[in-house]
C-alpha cells in the first residue's frame, strides 16, 4: 500500500533497497531534515498483513522508537533520517507464523519519507500428535526441547537489505482432545526435537513430563509423533554413606529411548521419594545443589552434585547409597606465610562440575557417573582454613580461591584440575599480593 503524505515542497520519489528517497525540483544541495515521519508494512510472505508486530527502528545513538502494526499490517514512526537498524517482534498469536518470533539486525538507512515494507519469510506447517499406548494426549504443551535452537534461515525480510536470521519458538502451544497441534514455523535445518510438556497425578503427587520427538528438520518435516512410554510407580530413598536419609535431593528419570522425562519432588526427611516414571530401562540423574555459604552445609555430600546412572523401572524400590566423601581443606596464606582469613572456594566457572570417579549406588544398576562441584563450605577461619567435602576424585576439578580485600579488589588464586583426591587431603594456597 502506498502512502500519501504531505510535502512542504514538489518531489519526485524514488525506492532503492526498500527505501524511499527524495529530489526536490527546483531547490539545489537542500538540507536532509533532522526528523522524518515513516511507514510501512509487515505482511507474510504470502502478503497477508499481520498485527500487532512491534517494529523498532534505531538511528545512530538515538533511543529506540517503537511502532505497533494496525490491522492492516501498517506502521508510522517519526525518526531521524540516518543509518538504521530495525528489529520485528511479535508475541501475538498467528495461525500462519510461529508462536512467537523476533527479527533482529536489519540494516537500512531512513531517508525523508521513507517507506519500509516487511516481508516475512515462508512458513512451513508442522503438525505434532503426542500419544501414550496410542491414545492422544490432550493439554500437553508443545516447545522446543533445546531453547538454543531458536534460530531459523536467514531471510530477506526488507528489499535491497541483507538476509538476516529469524529466531522463533513455540511457547503456548498445547495438543488438543486427540493429542494434535499444528504448529508453523520459518525454514529451520536445525530445529531440533520438540517437547511435549504434561502432568499426572496419582495419589496426590503430581509428576511432571517431558516427552521427545525424533530429530525434526522444519525445511523436510511436516509431522512428528511424540511417544510418550507407558508409565510406574517409582519410589526409593537415597542415604549417604553412613546409611543416613538424605533431604533436599531431585531425582529425575528419563526413558531409555530419550524420549521423556519425569521429575519427582525432592527427597523428604526420610530420604524418600516416588515419581511416575517410564516403564523399564531408564536413566537416572540425582542431583543436589547448597551453594550458600550462610546455609549449613550437607552432611558426607557435597554441596553440589550430580550423580547418574541406569536402572530398571518396574515398581521395585530404589534404595539409593551415595558413595564416601573425603574433606578438602585449603589452607590460604599470604606471601609471608601469614594465614588469610574470609577466604572462600568458588568453582573457576560457576555451573562447572568437575567428574568423579565412578561408583555403584543402585544395586544391579551399572555404575554411577558422578559430577560435583568444588565448594567451600565457609569462609576461611583465623587459621587460613576452609573445607570442602568430595566425593573420591582422581582428577579433581579447577576451582578458585578469592579474598575480597575491599574498594572492587580481590585477591585471587587458580588451583588447576588434576589434584588428587581419593583420600583427606590439605591443599596450601599462597594469594598474591593485595
Amino acid at each position: 500500500m502506498t502512502a500519501s503524505l504531505r510535502r512542504a515542497l514538489p518531489m519526485t520519489a524514488f525506492v532503492v533497497a526498500g527505501v524511499v528517497g527524495s529530489s526536490f525540483a527546483g531547490v539545489a544541495n537542500a538540507a536532509a531534515p533532522t526528523t522524518t515521519t515513516i511507514t510501512g508494512t509487515v505482511k507474510t510472505s504470502l502478503g497477508a498483513a499481520v498485527s500487532g508486530v512491534k517494529v523498532s527502528v534505531v538511528v545512530g545513538a538515538q533511543a529506540a522508537v517503537v511502532a505497533t502494526t494496525s490491522a492492516t499490517g501498517a506502521f508510522s514512526m517519526t525518526v531521524r533520517t540516518g543509518s538504521a537498524t530495525a528489529q520485528l517482534t511479535s508475541t501475538t498469536a498467528n495461525a500462519s507464523l510461529p508462536q512467537t518470533w523476533d527479527i533482529k539486525g536489519v540494516a537500512t538507512t531512513i531517508a525523508t519519507s521513507a517507506v519500509l515494507n516487511f516481508s516475512l519469510p515462508p512458513t512451513f506447517a508442522v503438525t505434532v500428535h503426542a500419544q501414550q499406548g496410542g491414545v492422544g494426549v490432550a493439554g500437553a504443551a508443545i516447545s522446543q526441547c533445546d531453547p538454543a535452537l531458536t534460530q531459523a534461515d536467514t531471510a530477506v525480510v526488507l528489499t535491497g537489505t541483507a538476509a538476516v536470521a529469524p529466531t522463533q519458538d513455540f511457547t503456548g502451544s498445547t495438543t488438543n482432545a486427540t493429542g494434535d497441534v499444528v504448529l508453523r514455523s520459518f525454514k529451520d535445518a536445525t530445529l531440533g526435537r520438540l517437547c511435549a510438556r504434561y502432568q499426572t497425578t496419582v495419589a496426590g503427587a503430581v509428576t511432571t513430563y517431558a516427552a521427545r520427538s525424533g530429530m525434526i528438520n522444519a525445511t523436510a518435516d511436516t509431522g512428528k509423533t511424540i511417544f510418550v512410554p507407558v508409565v510406574a510407580t517409582q519410589a526409593g530413598t537415597i542415604k549417604d554413606s553412613t546409611n543416613a536419609a538424605k533431604a533436599g535431593l531431585n531425582v529425575a528419570v528419563r526413558s531409555a529411548s530419550g524420549q521423556a522425562d519425569s521429575t519427582s519432588p525432592v527427597t523428604t526427611a526420610a530420604g524418600a521419594f516416588t515419581t511416575q516414571s517410564a516403564a523399564g530401562d531408564v536413566f537416572v540423574r540425582i542431583s543436589g545443589s547448597s551453594l550458600s555459604s550462610t546455609v549449613a552445609p550437607p552432611t558426607n555430600i557435597p554441596r553440589a552434585f550430580k550423580a547418574t546412572f541406569d536402572a530398571t523401572s518396574a515398581g521395585t524400590p530404589w534404595n539409593v547409597l551415595l558413595p564416601a566423601t573425603v574433606p578438602l581443606t585449603v589452607h590460604v596464606q599470604n606471601a609471608d606465610g601469614t594465614p588469610v582469613t574470609g577466604a572462600v572456594i568458588r568453582p573457576v566457572v560457576g555451573s562447572s562440575y568437575g567428574a568423579a570417579n565412578p561408583a555403584t549406588l543402585l544395586a544391579g544398576a551399572s555404575a554411577a557417573t558422578l559430577t560435583q562441584q568444588v565448594y567451600g563450605d565457609a569462609k576461611s577461619d583465623a587459621a587460613g582454613l576452609t573445607t570442602a567435602r568430595l566425593f573420591a576424585d582422581s582428577s579433581l576439578a579447577s576451582f578458585r580461591v578469592l579474598k575480597n580485600v575491599g574498594g572492587g579488589n580481590i585477591r585471587q588464586f587458580v588451583v588447576p584440575a588434576g589434584t588428587v583426591l581419593t583420600a583427606a587431603k590439605t591443599i596450601t594456597v599462597t594469594l598474591p599480593a593485595a
